[in-house]
């Protein structure tokens, strides 16, 4: 019994992680049509920031400034997929 419980609040972290990642994008009202790829994108980012973290502890400067980037990008892309799909909605 006690593996399910586990199971349970191991769900309930990943739920409100996701909650909190669509709301810092503003991305919780996105149409049924985009919002399970939505929420695919942000579960895969959520497994990076793992290697996100350790490469920033290596102490490569390349590799910290690459992951700058593409940290911006990727808030790039969510500001963009949050405006396409207010466009396609008018």
């Amino acid at each position: 019994m006690a593996l399910f419980g586990i199971q349970e609040d191991k769900d309930q972290k990943q739920e409100e992680k996701m909650r909190k990642l669509l709301k810092k994008y503003r991305l919780e009202s996105v149409s049924a049509d985009i919002s399970d790829d939505v929420q695919a994108i942000a579960y895969e980012l959520m497994g990076n920031k793992a290697i996100e973290v350790g490469t920033l502890f290596q102490g490569n400067g390349i590799d910290a400034t690459k992951m700058s980037y593409l940290s911006a990008i990727m808030k790039q892309n969510w500001i963009i997929i949050k405006l396409l799909d207010e466009i396609a909605h008018k």
